[in-house]
């Protein structure tokens, strides 16, 4: 990840106050963005980049952005501990996604 993106975004919410603002204001903000998302996946077209769709993924990161800004998280940090969590996982993909063994 781009560490200057991060941190234009990070700058561009502390100039509007969402900075300190409530999390949970922004979870509510990144399950709008997530539905947008869908819609825009329905109605994309792969091979056009204008389409809405690749704006709607960098809405949600925006999003995410903002909500580890207000938590006092690292995006990449959150990423990576994602990562390590999943590397060695077992498990099986079922109808295009990843089931993870029971257990696990």
């Amino acid at each position: 990840m781009d560490n200057d993106l991060i941190k234009a975004v990070q700058e561009w919410s502390k100039e509007r106050g969402l900075d300190n603002n409530d999390p949970a204001k922004q979870l509510n903000k990144l399950q709008e963005e997530i539905d947008e998302l869908k819609e825009a996946y329905k109605n994309h077209d792969f091979s056009n980049a204008n389409s809405g769709f690749p704006d709607s993924i960098g809405d949600v990161m925006v999003v995410m952005i903002i909500l580890c800004q207000q938590t006092g998280f690292d995006l990449k940090d959150c990423l990576e501990l994602a990562v390590d969590t999943i590397k060695n996982r077992k498990g099986k993909t079922l109808n295009g996604v990843f089931i993870k063994d029971e257990g696990e």
